[in-house]
């Protein structure tokens, strides 16, 4: 088995702020980014984790992050918000405007915000679940479709010409884990390729093709040129195509009359047409108040997921989850235990580590 190092949550956030801060963020987006791919770490989504800090060094190398930019509202009404985030780290961006569209339903019912030259912008579960912890129910999704833009092929298709075009979506149960949808409308994560390929094992069929178009499983045929695939499989891939493209023609909210509509850290080497590319993120956040006592809709939730819950239950199951119970008992597991990283991602953390002259965390072998 690889070996794994196992890195305290607390001293693992504090290495990514600092490196962070090394490349030009203030300490308040440090903070923010340092937090939320901990976070990611944590829930057990490690696709969306540390690892991604490499990809963002390399990312502002090449200007696609601009680490000192901060994101500014273009435009708003009582209840909706163009933002732009001028590059700057995705989460922090996606949190600014997530924080507008808090404030905004508290007061009107409900309020949305689209988002334009962002970067990646993480886990997307992350912002729906910081809005049901208000009591409010978040939806989020980062669409993205066109030529050149990675890492899905459409229905029927060989090469690359979507996102992965996540969606998230967060409701309150009272007294217990936030409901918590939180997936690709790729059969997986190209995180889930990059934590494959780390570990060298494979990724199951269905996952991806190569750059022939014919099946794979091997996570380095997608990094020479392959491509992810829609969920549904054989059967029901429609579902995932209708779903990305719907993200990505929300995400186009947030490219109406933008005098600069490039896509940041999307689009591959040595493709220059622009024409029918669109991406942006886009966020919907709902108060179950005006319908009626939010404290009693929470309860109808818990009262409904509790139901679910006690459905009889097939043979060799032991319990069945609710969408966002893995991830609070993983985060239980791993803030005790700790971290675990796999040795080809230390070695890269190691890296950016001895470029910017940040202490790398203590550490255990596990």
């Amino acid at each position: 088995m690889a070996t794994v190092r196992l890195v305290q949550p607390h001293a693992l956030q504090r290495f990514v702020a600092q490196v962070l801060q090394a490349m030009g963020a203030d300490q308040e987006v440090a903070a923010e980014v340092a937090r939320h791919l901990v976070t990611a770490n944590l829930s057990g989504h490690d696709s969306h984790g540390v690892l991604r800090l490499p990809q963002y060094v390399a990312s502002a190398d090449n200007g696609e992050i601009v680490p000192s930019a901060r994101p500014e509202i273009l435009r708003q009404t009582a209840v909706t918000a163009l933002v732009d985030a001028r590059r700057s780290f995705g989460h922090f961006s996606t949190r600014y405007a997530l924080n507008w569209a808090m404030e905004r339903a508290r007061e009107h019912g409900l309020a949305a915000a689209a988002v334009r030259h962002s970067s990646h912008i993480g886990r997307l579960g992350d912002y729906a679940e910081r809005a049901a912890e208000q009591g409010l129910i978040g939806i989020v999704t980062v669409g993205m479709a066109g030529p050149g833009v990675a890492p899905v092929a459409p229905l029927g298709g060989t090469r690359r010409g979507l996102g992965a075009n996540p969606w998230s979506f967060g409701i309150p149960a009272d007294g217990r884990p936030t409901m918590l949808v939180d997936i690709s409308t790729s059969t997986v994560a190209e995180g889930k390729l990059r934590v494959a390929r780390a570990k060298g094992v494979p990724v199951p069929p269905g996952c991806l093709i190569d750059r022939e178009g014919h099946p794979s499983t091997d996570p380095n045929d997608y990094y020479a040129g392959g491509a992810l695939l829609p969920f549904g499989g054989e059967v029901a891939a429609h579902k995932g195509f209708g779903l990305a493209i719907v993200s990505a023609l929300l995400g186009a909210l947030a490219m109406i009359d933008d005098p600069d509509p490039t896509l940041a850290g999307s689009v591959q080497e040595g493709t220059t047409e622009s024409r029918g590319r669109v991406a942006g993120v886009f966020l919907l956040v709902v108060n179950p108040a005006p319908f009626g006592d939010g404290q009693r809709y929470q309860a109808l939730v818990a009262e409904a997921l509790e139901t679910l819950k006690q459905t009889p239950r097939a043979p060799g199951v032991d319990e069945i989850l609710i969408p966002g119970e893995p991830e609070v008992r993983t985060r239980e597991q791993r803030s005790r235990e700790g971290i675990p990283l796999p040795e080809a991602i230390w070695h890269e953390l190691a890296a950016v580590a001895q470029r910017y002259g940040v202490p790398i965390p203590e550490h255990q072998e596990g």
